[in-house]
């Protein structure tokens, strides 16, 4: 089990008796910091208050359980508005959403393609252009949400 589903398992059961999802944690290095991330949310959206209370809660025990190898900057947030399909409750809750998925291997000689979330599986189907485009989930590196303004 990686570090970040080590803290999801752990901590989950703790953001939901705080009135929260928590979508994921990630624990990763950028530059020269390390980054424990966790993505709150609720029906009626995420504010500030709500990640700091997650944070507070969280934090302690953090510190006490000693989870994570290395020093780390610890951020809780909201999903945001163009987060990622991480899920089949992710896909299943976005159907007739806009969202653009990034390939391994090009489909159509596109290695990104955007469109309306129409169907999943084994595949993923995307009305682009007119036309239905069912892309296996393996060639699948990305794919979010898009706000269409």
């Amino acid at each position: 089990m990686s570090i970040s589903e080590n803290i999801e398992s752990k901590f989950r059961p703790i953001v939901e008796d705080l009135g929260y999802d928590l979508a994921y944690a990630e624990y990763l290095k950028e530059g020269q910091e390390w980054y424990l991330r966790f993505f709150i949310n609720k029906s009626d959206g995420i504010d500030l208050t709500d990640c700091e209370t997650v944070s507070r809660a969280i934090e302690p025990i953090l510190d006490e359980e000693e989870l994570v190898p290395n020093q780390y900057i610890l951020e809780v947030s909201s999903l945001g508005l163009e987060r990622p399909l991480r899920n089949n409750q992710d896909y299943e809750e976005n159907i007739g959403s806009l969202v653009m998925a990034h390939l391994y291997t090009a489909i159509n000689k596109k290695k990104i393609i955007i469109g309306i979330l129409k169907d999943f599986g084994e595949s993923v189907a995307l009305e682009s252009e007119g036309e239905v485009i069912m892309i296996p989930k393996k060639n699948i590196s990305k794919i979010n949400l898009i706000i269409d303004f």
